[in-house]
């Protein structure tokens, strides 16, 4: 017989969660979220104080005479600029208003020209000799309308004398009246057409007329030739004058607000340093051209001053329009004018636009943002800088160096 053990009931594990946790334990788990959470701003805090050193500009730079000597550093003063801007591309026009055409009044054979392209002529001087039947047709018309108005006249006054007699009644002295008006129109309305053919002469027998210039003025365009065969209207000469003329300037689309009327402009024919003239705008252009997004500035050309180039339509010139801003050239020492610096002075900022470096005393060499307006290539226009401040042209690649690398040489 197999001996008995007494029964014991079976001892579990209680779970992970159910066990008691050690003093030490509790107190870590309690401290950890606190404490990441104040890491975590610290660290941010760090970031924020990182990036406003990164973003502030570096400190000035000391360098002494024979360090500036070493590396070829040169600097030039800034000058008061009247905020001229880029040169643009610009054409002499003249005024429609100062324009004239000769035309032929009726078709014919042009038989002699007098004038050539460039001539000045005089109000009244004879251009273009047309031979032409027309207005010998016309002159015939003219006549015979003459003679049809005379007859009605006859024919009112013995009618008038008839019905004061009773001899005629209302009704035809009314017709006769009647007559004599359309005879009227008619031979008003063909005198008219036969001086509009003839011009300012009256045909010859051959039918010959001759055609005179509107105006005193400068012949830009002629138009025929002699021998050629023209139809009525068509245009034989093209006279101007000259004392006045308007400057048509391209301006981007983008850089015309800054334009007003009154602006002062500076002209210039590329090629000849002698040729230059001054000119005011007068309007701006209420269209955009579509191509080349430009705007048409359109500016009168002084010609008064003594010693002002011959200027000609349809010469191009280069137009640089200049504007009295705040700041200059009265106020030019304020920051906020524009002055004028060489183009060797700008350094591009990616996204930030330009810097140039400035000597202060005792050899400091600090940064300085300015505002590009116009840059060409001798000068560049900038605002952000008074005028005379000593900024450097030559030698900022080893400044820029110093400061990208130690901030101190």
């Amino acid at each position: 017989m197999l001996p008995t053990t007494p029964f014991q009931p079976r001892q579990t594990t209680p779970p992970q969660a159910a066990r008691p946790r050690p003093p030490a334990t509790r107190w870590r788990g309690l401290c950890l979220g606190p404490l990441s959470l104040i890491g975590l701003i610290g660290l941010i805090g760090l970031s924020g104080l990182c990036a406003q050193a990164l973003a502030a500009p570096p400190a000035p730079i000391q360098l002494t005479p024979t360090q500036v000597r070493n590396l070829g550093i040169e600097v030039a003063g800034t000058v008061a600029s009247a905020g001229a801007w880029q040169a643009y591309p610009a054409e002499i026009v003249v005024p429609p208003t100062q324009q004239r055409v000769v035309a032929a009044p009726v078709a014919g054979l042009v038989e002699a020209l007098s004038a050539s392209p460039g001539d000045t002529v005089r109000a009244g001087q004879v251009l273009v000799s047309l031979r032409s039947a027309e207005p010998q047709a016309l002159q015939r018309d003219v006549l015979q309308s003459g003679s049809q108005l005379d007859l009605a006249q006859r024919q009112l006054a013995r009618d008038e004398a008839l019905y004061a007699e009773g001899l005629i009644p209302q009704s035809r002295l009314d017709a006769t009246r009647a007559q004599l008006t359309q005879a009227r129109a008619q031979a008003s309305e063909r005198q008219s057409a036969l001086k509009l053919a003839s011009g300012q002469t009256r045909p010859d027998a051959q039918g010959r007329i001759s055609l005179a210039a509107p105006v005193a003025g400068q012949v830009l365009a002629q138009l025929v030739a002699v021998g050629e065969r023209v139809d009525a209207m068509a245009p034989l000469y093209r006279i101007a004058s000259l004392q006045t003329l308007w400057l048509d300037i391209q301006v981007p689309a983008r850089e015309a607000a800054r334009v007003q009327p009154g602006d002062r402009v500076e002209l210039s024919l590329p090629g000849d340093p002698k040729a230059q003239g001054l000119a005011r705008v007068l309007t701006l252009g209420a269209t955009v051209e579509g191509r080349s997004q430009t705007l048409t500035v359109r500016a009168r050309i002084d010609t008064s001053t003594p010693g002002t180039p011959v200027w000609r339509p349809g010469q191009i010139v280069q137009a640089r329009i200049q504007r009295t801003e705040a700041g200059s050239p009265a106020q030019g020492s304020k920051a906020g004018g524009a002055v004028t610096l060489p183009p060797g002075a700008l350094l591009p900022v990616p996204g930030a636009g330009h810097q140039v470096f400035v000597q202060g005393p005792a050899g400091r060499f600090s940064l300085q943002p300015v505002t590009l307006l116009s840059q060409q290539a001798d000068q560049a226009t900038v605002t952000g800088l008074p005028a005379g401040a000593q900024v450097v042209v030559r030698g900022t690649a080893a400044l820029k160096a110093l400061v990208s690398t130690t901030g101190q040489p």
